[in-house]
């Protein structure tokens, strides 16, 4: 009879009403997007008959730095709505690596 656990009501009661019982501080730090270029030196490519030679790389979604529980920190809200994470798919990491090669 005495309890901090609200019971459980589904679709009756107030338990689809927002609540601050499970909300948790969502602070993140998040590097979203990174692309390296290097381009080789004319003089290493000219006895190849190459006139220029780069590599590229680049990362999305590399790291997320985050004290929260759930998968993403990132929760859209609409309106005046409460954001609720519903535990959506993170988002996924991806990388490109190419080569331009010039002759």
């Amino acid at each position: 009879d005495v309890t901090t656990v609200p019971r459980a009501l589904y679709k009756v009661g107030y338990n689809w009403l927002g609540s601050d019982r499970f909300v948790e501080d969502a602070s993140f730090l998040r590097l979203n997007y990174m692309q390296f270029r290097y381009d080789l030196p004319s003089k290493i490519l000219k006895p190849w008959g190459v006139k220029s030679m780069s590599f590229n790389l680049t990362l999305n979604n590399v790291f997320c730095i985050t004290k929260y529980s759930g998968a993403d920190p990132e929760v859209a809200q609409a309106g005046y709505a409460p954001a609720t994470d519903n535990s959506r798919t993170p988002r996924a990491k991806s990388f490109t690596l190419g080569a331009s090669i010039q002759f």
